[in-house]
């Protein structure tokens, strides 16, 4: 009966892998004589702005190793498909060569045994090493070895609609977190939606706006959002900070939070419907996208700090190696080195507005005028007075998993901000 089961799941295993694949490959697999094939599975597709870039990359690189080292991509529609096939891949033996880091997939990687030891390359390379933000290698540290390599920085507040401000009556973000729901009752009471949330994937937006309450609250919420690993929830500050939650899921957010991701809320700010959203600088770009954004929005945004001048300033987690042989090891690491190079951070950074993690990239005045939005939020970010790091970057997986499953229960009214304190604790626990 267990050889049975043993069976099925394989073939489960393979019939998902098979589903989720919906990519296209656009270069052969096969290798010529002395060519190393490096296997690049992606999201950077259709509409995102990293896609044409991305392209652009690979092909460069491609060009340059010719003969030697060539890449071949894999599309996958939508960060979270791709997340869900790079869960399946770990659990097998038919791994990439490269790894992108959403939703904790770097730590699973190291976890499953998987992620290769990127540290002889920093040692070997000196100069590679000190493009990178020493904080940024330290986040992609495990047991004193790096395992990723990042190309940007996590540094946030939350954007707002100024028009919709105006039409309540608000002159300017607030200072406090009781300024705020006073805000979110002037917006309501205008017929205006305060601020777009969600709950499913570990609660993006909904998990700042808790991450940002615990930290700005005292020294010890400030303590534990810049610690790694915590194993207690059971505090006065995160219940407080819950209790807040549960009234924005209740009571200020839009009737579909419940239960939708990302990209649901992200729309309902992007069509002008709800005041506030809780973001990085990656999204300024999409507010004048004519394909994401309502026409003429982008003329309409600010960039504030969260209440008690709390600001998320937090390192990334990068690309990591996959590869089982020395010698696809190295090929794939020539790749990173393209991919995070300063040249190619200062062209997203035109790009889109992503801030890059290499001190050696500039952000020069050409860049703040193509992205006034980005130049606010810099100038902004200087008055920040409590710089946290958040859950992604320092809570368990299973810790980030189960605030999906009690935003949820909080908005429903079938959890009690202590009751969800306490299963914060428990999952944190079992680690």
């Amino acid at each position: 009966m267990k050889k049975s089961l043993k069976k099925l799941s394989l073939l489960l295993l393979s019939v998902m892998l098979i589903a989720l694949t919906a990519c296209s490959s656009k270069t052969s697999e096969e290798a010529t004589d002395g060519e190393i094939v490096i296997k690049f599975p992606h999201y950077y597709v259709g509409t995102d702005p990293h896609a044409q870039w991305f392209d652009g990359v690979v092909e460069d690189f491609n060009k340059e190793h010719k003969g030697e080292i060539r890449v071949v991509t894999e599309e996958i529609a939508g960060e979270q498909n791709y997340v869900d096939k790079m869960k399946l891949l770990l659990q097998s033996n038919d791994t990439p060569d490269v790894g992108m880091s959403p939703l904790g997939l770097l730590d699973l990687a190291y976890e499953a045994g998987k992620a290769v030891d990127l540290t002889p390359y920093l040692e070997e390379d000196p100069e590679f090493k000190e493009q990178f933000d020493p904080k940024s290698l330290e986040v992609n540290t495990y047991d004193g070895k790096v395992y990723g390599l990042p190309s940007f920085k996590g540094m946030m507040g939350y954007f707002y609609n100024k028009e919709l401000f105006d039409k309540a009556g608000i002159s300017e973000p607030a200072k406090t977190w009781d300024e705020l729901f006073e805000q979110f009752e002037k917006l309501k009471k205008a017929g205006i939606t305060p601020v777009s949330m969600d709950t499913a994937e570990t609660g993006w937006l909904s998990s700042l706006w808790f991450n940002a309450m615990i930290g700005s609250d005292s020294a010890a919420g400030l303590e534990f959002m810049n610690t790694y690993f915590p194993k207690d929830f059971n505090k006065p500050y995160i219940v407080d900070s819950l209790v807040k939650i549960q009234s924005m899921l209740q009571e200020y957010t839009t009737s579909d939070a419940v239960g939708s991701k990302y990209d649901t809320a992200a729309m309902h700010f992007l069509n002008g419907e709800t005041a506030m959203i809780a973001n990085g600088p990656w999204m300024i770009a999409d507010f004048s996208d004519p394909n994401k954004a309502k026409e003429g929005l982008d003329k309409q945004i600010g960039v504030a700090l969260y209440p008690e001048n709390t600001l998320f300033n937090a390192p990334e987690k990068g690309y990591f190696v996959l590869s089982k042989d020395k010698e696809h090891q190295d090929a794939t690491v020539e790749f990173i080195k393209e991919l995070v190079s300063p040249e190619r951070q200062k062209e997203l950074l035109l790009l889109k507005g992503e801030l890059p993690d290499s001190p050696k990239v500039e952000i020069t005045d050409d860049v703040k005028e193509k992205f006034p939005i980005l130049a606010e939020f810099l100038t902004v970010a200087e008055e920040a007075e409590n710089e946290i790091l958040y859950y992604q970057k320092t809570w368990h997986n299973n810790v980030q998993n189960e605030v999906s499953s009690i935003y949820p229960a909080l908005g429903n009214g079938q959890l009690t901000p202590e009751e969800a304190a306490d299963k914060l604790t428990k999952a944190a626990e079992k680690n």
